[in-house]
């Protein structure tokens, strides 16, 4: 028995040793990177329960707790799981890797803020997944990442704050003001929480706020919950301030979340080029959801895959440029999009629906309905097909708009589709002086069109205006 004993001990030393030296070979900002000598377990570790100030963590503000949130991140997975505590107080932080079963609790009070620092982040070459953007200026840098992971928990009610004003170098003019656009970034963060083909994520409770650049990206992921997320970025301030991206996932559900973001809300995606293991993006669930977008509250699109089976219910959008945006491209690539479900929704923005085509490879909309949706909206709902792109089957039910135009644009436009039902369909035009009448729906080159139980004025496009849709159409944005 005592020499089975001392052989234990021989191999438990040996992992360690390997451990350390591996840890040690990676760097300080890789995933694998650990300290030198195995992990020193803190006195709160024997009940599951990992207090990252007995790792060494400051909560000062000042102070660089990077390493030390690290440790004991590192030293829950080791032993098998459990939970990570922040307690109040301000954590001044560069890149932090999330690992297997571990629960990353942030207190009342307690809050991370992003390193202005671009060098206490993760490489840009950290997985292969991952990327930089040129064109949106982005170094590929996260707060937040989980790379390959399973069971993995983010939850609040404490903060995440991206830092985006101290975090973004800009490039000013002669006047010392910024130049318009993205020609007027130099340097910033990527997406701030960046979950990547991970399995049984959670975020829950947790308050998200002012993202350099999308807030939190989801990407190839299955088996995730979100739940009582608070989101926020700098309106008319913050370039590409999204909320959540989910791409290429499938079995996810967003509930009870709140969003008031820059770009938009919450995006479904189909970008699977840079994945390991291509998927498809569907079985999504959104409810009980209040969203606020400088953009689309809710937009479908983008990517080279396919999007399905999806269930968008119980929302309501406030004060936003577009409600539902369907988009199968933005660029090169087309995203197939089918069978997605809206209803129940209650709306106040410029245009409350949106389907165009701005993508070179051809894509296809398919099986798409709208029911119990009413608001308010000051510009036109526009429906764009095109000549090379399929829209089919576009069911509307039971449908109210109260348009109040401020361009002088008919409230609703309808092209090239083939099978668009509007059934209790009803617009109002309260624009001032018209006090209600029907307002006007423009209606060109459709196929197998029905409606019943509508109130609104019919108009059919001339040829010409359909000449000028199917050259919109094909150029990209109507």
């Amino acid at each position: 028995m005592k020499h089975i004993i001392i052989f234990f001990l021989l191999c438990t030393a040996t992992v360690l040793q390997q451990s350390a030296v591996q840890g040690a070979d990676a760097g300080p900002n890789h995933p694998n990177a650990a300290d030198k000598a195995a992990v020193q377990l803190a006195p709160s570790a024997v009940t599951g329960m990992y207090m990252v100030k007995e790792f060494g963590a400051k909560g000062d503000g000042v102070t660089k707790d990077t390493a030390a949130i690290q440790k004991a991140v590192d030293a829950c997975t080791q032993a098998g799981g459990g939970t990570v505590c922040l307690t109040p107080g301000t954590y001044l932080s560069g890149s932090i890797y999330l690992k297997n079963n571990v629960d990353f609790y942030l207190q009342q009070g307690a809050v991370i803020v992003g390193s202005p620092n671009g060098e206490d982040y993760n490489p840009a070459d950290v997985c292969p997944q991952n990327t930089a953007s040129k064109l949106e200026v982005t170094s590929g840098k996260h707060l937040l990442l989980c790379i390959e992971q399973k069971n993995v928990t983010v939850r609040g009610p404490g903060k995440i704050n991206g830092n985006c004003r101290n975090c973004t170098v800009l490039i000013l003019d002669k006047n010392g003001k910024k130049l318009p656009g993205h020609a007027g970034l130099k340097w910033r963060p990527a997406q701030m929480l960046y979950f990547v083909e991970s399995e049984n994520i959670t975020l829950k409770d947790i308050e998200l706020v002012d993202s350099p650049y999308w807030s939190c990206f989801i990407h190839g992921c299955t088996q995730v919950q979100i739940e009582g997320v608070r989101i926020s970025t700098r309106r008319r301030e913050t370039h590409n301030g999204d909320g959540i991206d989910i791409d290429c996932c499938q079995n996810v559900t967003v509930s009870h979340c709140r969003f008031h973001t820059s770009d938009d809300s919450l995006t479904l995606r189909a970008n699977d080029k840079r994945l390991k293991v291509p998927k498809e993006c569907r079985n999504i669930t959104v409810t009980n959801c209040v969203l606020s977008s400088g953009q689309a509250c809710i937009r479908v699109g983008v990517g080279n895959g396919k999007i399905h089976d999806a269930v968008f219910s119980n929302l309501v959008f406030e004060d936003s440029n577009m409600g539902i945006c369907l988009c199968p491209g933005w660029g090169k690539d087309g995203t197939d999009i089918r069978n997605i479900r809206f209803n129940n929704i209650s709306f106040e923005c410029i245009r409350p629906f949106m389907l165009f085509f701005y993508c070179q490879t051809p894509a296809k909309i398919e099986d798409i309905y709208f029911s119990n949706i009413s608001g308010q909206s000051t510009g036109p709902s526009i429906l764009l097909g095109t000549l090379r792109n399929k829209v089919n089957n576009v069911n509307f039910s039971d449908i109210e708009i109260y348009h109040n135009a401020i361009r002088g644009k008919a409230p609703f436009e309808a092209f090239r589709i083939d099978g668009l039902t509007l059934e209790n369909f009803r617009i109002h035009d309260v624009t001032q002086g018209k006090s209600g009448q029907p307002g006007a729906m423009r209606l060109g080159a459709l196929a197998n069109f029905t409606s019943d139980r509508c109130y609104f004025t019919p108009v059919k496009m001339t040829e010409q205006e359909q000449s000028e849709r199917d050259a919109h159409g094909s150029s990209g944005t109507p």
